[in-house]
């Protein structure tokens, strides 16, 4: 098959490589729908874990074409979008079938599973891959409601971070503070959380393009809006006390930005809850203030800590999806037409993966930006779709 290989360094050439090895409970999936996540571009010139090459993409749908000796071969044929965490099937949690909470997962393109047989599985800048059946999750036909489907992986984290601060909270906060709150990520969330009956968000932004185009995309949304620098704490101050929270803001902190960490306990304080999911960019290091743990081992889980005092603020990490959030995904996307509307927005469709190499190129030197009058580079969600598709339209 055809694959385009991605080099440390930046390099990204189309290869001719061996077809996906596949274990007994594993599916073929041809990749069809593919689209580009933030953290693969920070992964394409800093390969994850010392890789001198691989292959990447883990936000994809496509069409299942082979099954493993023990899956049932009714699924040949199933369109499927595709949850890129797979399992050990080792672990006390796969022996029970719960796979979506493995221990030991692999994730495509960056790292393999704790099962000594496994092997760096490749990702969708691939005609095909190979995952094991738990990982993917059937469309109900999403990709007919002119809807590009690989966008319910990102949708789902948004999905479970709703959930974990309802939990957290014991109910929906009326008033919802996000740290990095008009880039890429930020696009999914607002909307959700409008839908689900937050009615004032504090969008800290850093960005004038990002914040401009953020404005354009929630007018159409049940919910009012402030934007403020992260720069400016006056601005946040007042915000707090108009809005009532003095007891500190309920944060979602989607940086991963050293800079920024302090601000976010202190307008948290003296008794909100952060909920963290960004990351830091490359390789870069933050500490979490007044801890020694950093960002990355803490929302990663490798650092095996659910939850953190900060000085009467409580810290939470959110990251992935579940079972649970990946239904509740779905059946989102199937049944509500505002909330595909509005996640679709930021999509700018890059052609097919013929041309991955060149939107690599781009992606490395721009980052998940896309140049657009009145805004600038505005955060974007660049996607691609098979060549084959194009012979079908």
């Amino acid at each position: 098959m055809r694959a385009w290989v991605s080099h440390r360094g930046g390099k990204i050439v189309l290869e001719e490589v061996p077809l996906p090895k596949m274990l007994a409970g594993d599916v073929l999936i041809e990749a069809l729908w593919i689209s580009i996540c933030a953290s693969d571009v920070n992964r394409f010139v800093h390969l994850p874990h010392d890789l001198q090459e691989t292959i990447l993409g883990h936000e994809f749908a496509g069409r299942i074409v082979g099954v493993g000796k023990n899956v049932n071969k009714g699924f040949i044929g199933q369109v499927v979008v595709v949850e890129e965490h797979y399992p050990c099937l080792e672990c006390s949690l796969c022996l029970e079938e719960r796979f979506d909470k493995c221990e030991r997962q692999g994730f495509l393109g960056w790292r393999k599973s704790g099962n000594p047989e496994d092997w760096i599985r490749n990702g969708a800048f691939a005609e095909f891959v190979s995952v094991h059946q738990s990982c993917a999750k059937p469309t109900q036909g999403i990709e007919k409601l002119d809807f590009f489907p690989s966008l319910a992986e990102p949708l789902g984290n948004t999905v479970r971070m709703e959930r974990v601060v309802k939990d957290k909270c014991g109910r929906m906060p009326g008033t919802l503070a996000i740290w990095g709150g008009c880039g890429a990520q930020a696009l999914y969330m607002v909307p959700y959380f409008a839908s689900k009956g937050v009615k004032d968000f504090v969008l800290i932004y850093r960005g004038k393009p990002a914040m401009m185009y953020m404005k354009s995309c929630v007018v159409d949304l049940d919910a009012s809006f402030c934007f403020v620098n992260c720069e400016d704490e006056p601005g946040l101050d007042r915000l707090r006390k108009e809005l009532g929270q003095e007891d500190g803001f309920i944060s979602i902190e989607l940086t991963g930005q050293e800079k920024v960490q302090a601000r976010v306990i202190d307008y948290a304080s003296p008794r909100g809850k952060i909920f963290y999911y960004g990351l830091p960019a490359g390789k870069e290091k933050v500490m979490i203030p007044g801890t020694h743990m950093d960002i990355q081992a803490f929302v990663t889980g490798r650092a095996g800590v659910e939850e953190l005092n900060l000085n009467g603020v409580k810290g939470i990490r959110v990251m992935g999806r579940d079972n649970e959030s990946w239904k509740e995904t779905i059946e989102t996307l199937r049944t509500n037409g505002q909330v595909r509307k509005e996640i679709m927005k930021p999509l700018v469709m890059a052609g097919t993966t013929e041309y991955l190499g060149d939107l690599v190129e781009y992606l490395v030197n721009n980052g998940v930006r896309y140049g657009q009058q009145p805004y600038g580079l505005r955060p974007a969600k660049f996607a691609v779709i098979a060549e084959k598709m194009m012979t079908k339209l």
